[in-house]
């Protein structure tokens, strides 16, 4: 070997050597040069489904809707039938407008409800149901 090759393995050993060292220390004190690492956060679960059959029976009348949700509880019916405006009370098939102007849960037999929170009877003169009048003492329109 020359004298020339050897000055060059010489300078490559001594750079690794560096390196080393250099690597040795920084372990050593803790320097870290990784990227800081957030914990992951979850901000939205999205849930993306694939309907394999049409569903022919999705209720899109507002009406029938209001009605359907109401099934089967009655109370509830006419507390929400009491909010309704009298355009809206006419519209459904599971509310009437009374003569008293007030809109409560029925149909074209009449208020489910006959009685008062009292016990007391419930007489009414006429009663509207989508838009029909019913009752013996109907106004003339």
């Amino acid at each position: 070997m020359d004298e020339s090759n050897l000055k060059y393995i010489l300078k490559v050993f001594i750079m690794v050597l560096l390196i080393f060292s250099i690597i040795l220390f920084i372990k050593s004190i803790g320097i870290n040069f990784n990227a800081k690492e957030y914990p992951k956060q979850l901000l939205q679960v999205v849930t993306i489904e694939g309907f394999d059959n049409l569903n022919t029976s999705l209720i899109t009348n507002k009406s029938d809707a209001f009605c359907k949700n109401h099934i089967g509880n009655s109370n509830t019916l006419n507390e929400s039938c009491n909010k309704l405006s009298h355009k809206n009370c006419n519209t459904t098939s599971c509310c009437i407008l009374t003569s008293n102007n007030k809109c409560v849960a029925g149909n074209k037999d009449g208020p489910i409800f006959n009685t008062d929170k009292k016990g007391k009877t419930i007489n009414l003169d006429y009663y509207y149901y989508q838009n029909k009048c019913y009752g013996n003492k109907c106004p003339s329109e």
